[in-house]
């Protein structure tokens, strides 16, 4: 865990742009429905551990919207161990020193009851926290810049359910962008009401 006494970032505000995305998706799908329960019996979400070739354990998380054939998903990925202590506006928070949040849409392929594969694709934007290099600076004070980029993403995961509404997965995922692209390779357990249909 990397610590500072004084922080500069420079931060877009990804999360606002995601967010809007993901509510112009949900409210259109929303729409789709007759009945309310329906939209909410079709969610699923999730949680995975992996290795990627950023050198750290990647931990992702998602929701889903899910139809028989297809879903659109939500997804939130940081670097388990690679955190910065961070001060923003007189308030000491941590921070990931690189995350992603993503938005993808994919086909959903049923082998039997018990046993299905997911291809999806989608873009995303990523959040890279570095230390300033400060080598040639008189001041004391360690100074860390965050740089955003946009960029394209594209998985693969195959999700076995061994008890009704709970099952495992095993993805393998990537993400290019002109910031930090890279790929990894996680298990994890995905929840749904619907998990095969």
């Amino acid at each position: 865990m990397h610590t500072n006494s004084g922080v500069i970032i420079i931060r877009i505000e990804m999360k606002n742009i995601i967010l809007v995305l993901a509510l112009a998706s949900s409210v259109g799908v929303a729409n789709a429905q007759d009945n309310p329960y329906e939209f909410f019996n079709a969610l699923s979400g999730g949680a995975e551990f992996g290795a990627a070739t950023l050198k750290e354990p990647l931990i992702s998380g998602f929701i889903a919207y899910n139809k028989p054939k297809s879903y659109l998903k939500l997804k939130f990925s940081s670097l388990s161990q690679d955190t910065y202590e961070v001060n923003v506006d007189g308030v000491e928070t941590t921070r990931p020193g690189f995350s992603e949040v993503a938005l993808a849409i994919g086909k959903r392929v049923k082998f039997n009851a018990n046993n299905r594969l997911e291809l999806g694709a989608g873009v995303a934007l990523v959040a890279d926290l570095r230390k300033y290099d400060e080598s040639n600076s008189n001041t004391l004070r360690e100074k860390i810049i965050q740089k955003n980029a946009v960029g394209l993403i594209g998985e693969i995961k195959y999700i076995f359910r061994f008890v009704d509404g709970v099952g495992v997965s095993l993805s393998i995922n990537g993400n290019l962008n002109q910031q930090k692209s890279f790929a990894a390779a996680g298990l994890g357990l995905v929840f749904s009401s619907r998990l095969i249909q």
